[in-house]
């Protein structure tokens, strides 16, 4: 019987296959920042839509800041978290004088700190005497960013934002 097994050559590493791994190790890393990329402006566009106009207007916005100051409004925030997974926020909106502030149009948002795709209008309707309350419907714990305004006849708008942990 004869040996019909061809003999094989070595592998030898060429300069093309260096070339080639070279190549291929960049393209990889390319398409892998590319996705990045992608995903970041997906789920974070930027602070604000228009940051621009915001830096023209900043002299107005010190102005209402002073304004709000002069108010000496506060609000103190609490949340309850009952079973299934949405929340109550609670605002508590009083004046210099620790007295409450009825009769004002309260209105805020809730999200992350990172991701607006999370984020929540709020409806506060006022329950007793200075007390707002919104229901949140879904929230997981977290990082969330709160911000509000609230406006009186005849008074500046007050403004506010915190971030909160929940857990």
């Amino acid at each position: 019987m004869t040996d019909l097994t061809v003999p094989s050559k070595p592998f030898r590493l060429t300069g093309w296959h260096v070339l080639a791994m070279f190549g291929g190790l960049f393209a990889v890393m390319l398409a892998v920042n590319i996705l990045f990329v992608v995903l970041a402006l997906k789920t974070f566009s930027g602070e604000t839509d228009h940051a621009y106009i915001s830096g023209l207007k900043f002299n107005e916005t010190l102005a209402a800041n002073a304004r709000q100051a002069e108010l000496g409004w506060t609000m103190t925030l609490g949340l309850e978290r009952p079973t299934g997974g949405g929340a109550v926020l609670e605002a508590r909106l009083t004046d210099r004088s620790q007295q409450p502030l009825t009769g004002a149009r309260l209105q805020g948002t809730i999200g992350r700190t990172t991701d607006a795709n999370e984020d929540q209008v709020l409806s506060f309707t006022e329950t007793a005497p200075g007390i707002y309350r919104a229901v949140i419907h879904q929230i997981r714990p977290g990082r969330w960013k709160f911000s509000a305004s609230a406006k009186l006849d005849g008074a500046p708008q007050f403004s506010t934002e915190t971030t909160l942990s929940l857990r």
